[in-house]
């Protein structure tokens, strides 16, 4: 994988997620594998990612796959042997990507069989072996877990508020404008704790942050 930040240069909280996608392939006793990994925020769209993976490669004869489609160390994981040996593909595929670090991640390996049995013993290292050189090539960035919530003040109170958005690394998702502007925001969890009280200040007490419930 792409070279990472040091521990000391991440932001607190922060872990690593594909920036993009990565493939890799292999032949081996004719069977040929072809592994693709990239981003999957959730299991339903690692499950879209495993769908379109297995549609470009409709003519193999096993697709197998593993996702960690959360931050590293969750439980939302899954894996697959799509026909193969029980054991010999999503499940060390799996182990491959838990350990890795990265969150949020899927992978696809795809196996053309060439006619020559690999075993047991020879299908887990065909199956990790090419993934790990798939994710040796994976582009990876820095994600910073957010909070989502909207804010709705007087048109008067924008520029400040933008202001002191822009200072704490809050991004603005969505402006609504009327009588009054509604914003949607994404705040770092390490700035959103003190962030009602910074606009509640510079709105001199008229408006507050309403955070999402499920953020």
């Amino acid at each position: 994988m792409a070279e990472k930040k040091t521990a000391s240069e991440s932001k607190p909280g922060s872990y690593h997620v594909p920036d993009g996608t990565a493939t890799a392939e292999r032949t081996i006793r004719k069977s040929r594998f072809v592994a693709t990994v990239g981003r999957a925020r959730g299991a339903a769209a690692a499950r879209e990612f495993v769908e379109r993976v297995k549609k470009l490669h409709s003519a193999a004869a096993h697709n197998c796959h593993a996702f960690v489609a959360c931050a590293p160390g969750g439980t939302v994981t899954g894996f697959g042997d799509d026909g193969e040996v029980s054991g010999t593909a999503g499940r060390p595929m799996l182990a491959l990507l838990e350990h890795g670090g990265v969150g949020e991640i899927a992978a696809v390996v795809s196996r053309y069989f060439g006619g020559v049995k690999l075993g047991t013993g020879g299908l887990v290292r065909a199956y990790s072996g090419c993934l790990a050189d798939a994710l040796s090539e994976l582009p990876v960035r820095e994600q910073v877990p957010v909070r989502s919530g909207r804010v709705v003040f007087p048109p008067a109170f924008e520029n400040s508020i933008r202001l002191l958005f822009e200072k704490a690394g809050v991004e603005i998702t969505s402006v609504e404008r009327g009588r009054e502007v509604r914003f949607g925001i994404e705040a770092p969890l390490g700035e959103a704790d003190g962030l009602s009280e910074k606009v509640a200040s510079r709105t001199r007490g008229e408006c507050e942050i309403a955070w999402d419930p499920e953020s």
